[in-house]
């Protein structure tokens, strides 16, 4: 699933080319892709500006000129797509938006996992009104955190992945800012001390900083608005390596299972 270096580069790249274009028209391809009432949704997007994009999590949220938002989950395999209007249609085209100057957007979903909702006030969505602390918010500091999870036992791995702790990240870039941090995946949460989480927030910032540079990680599915795909992949390093010498101290790199997802650590660098 696209993480905040994946969801941020696809919102700075629609933020370029998107505001200020007015909907012409919408076609609903595939119906559960649409939240709610499918033809209101069509009616009420029609002949609206688009006013900006936003990140909110992994959420991408599009602003029009009557204040309703778009509220769009990608989940594992949803991306955008910008085209000339004549562009030929594809097989997992699921919902399209024509633009003005012979443009469209087009939602595409191999797997339909992937929903657009249409909402009056952003607060009220279960979904972002449930988002912890955004990575970059100067509210999150280790005092906080270490309130936040005082009474939390739970691995600070699983605790990273809780999105009403932290909103964006996900198994990626939480193996590889633990790794950066020197810290094991499997160390409680309530457990670790001012300057642990310090590093923690020190190092989730400096790699998503870096997956942001290089456009995110293209593991999978993941792919921008042009179809290219994200380079951070070639920069990861642990995660995806079971069994690679680690780049530090040439310890092997472990894959461990936590909540029924893969977890890639150094032991010799993670303690």
């Amino acid at each position: 699933m696209p993480e905040l270096p994946e969801i941020q580069t696809i919102v700075n790249e629609l933020e370029r080319v998107l505001p200020g274009k007015r909907i012409k028209s919408c076609r609903v391809l595939r119906d559960k892709m649409v939240q709610g009432d499918q033809h209101r949704f069509r009616q009420q997007v029609k002949n609206k500006n688009i006013r900006k994009i936003e990140r909110r999590g992994k959420y991408i949220v599009i602003t029009l000129s009557s204040s309703q938002m778009i509220i769009v989950h990608l989940r594992m395999t949803g991306k955008f797509i910008f085209q000339p209007l004549k562009s030929p249609a594809q097989k997992h085209d699921r919902v399209v938006f024509e633009l003005q100057n012979q443009q469209k957007l087009i939602f595409s979903d191999v797997r339909c996992f992937g929903t657009l909702e249409l909402v009056n006030d952003i607060n009220k969505h279960n979904g972002l009104s449930q988002l912890g602390f955004d990575p970059w918010s100067r509210q999150l500091t280790a005092g906080i955190l270490q309130k936040k999870l005082e009474n939390r036992q739970i691995p600070i791995k699983t605790a990273l992945l809780d999105q009403k702790l932290i909103a964006g990240l996900g198994n990626i870039y939480a193996s590889e800012i633990l790794f950066d941090a020197g810290i094991h995946p499997d160390i409680p949460a309530n457990q670790l001390k001012h300057e642990k989480l310090a590093s923690i927030i020190r190092s989730m910032r400096k790699i998503l900083r870096l997956a942001l540079k290089y456009n995110g990680t293209s593991i999978s599915d993941y792919r921008r608005i042009d179809e290219k795909q994200g380079m951070f992949q070639n920069f990861l390093k642990v995660y995806g390596k079971a069994d690679q010498k680690c780049i530090n101290c040439s310890s092997s790199i472990m894959k461990i299972t936590q909540n029924q997802r893969s977890t890639f650590l150094c032991p010799g660098c993670q303690k």
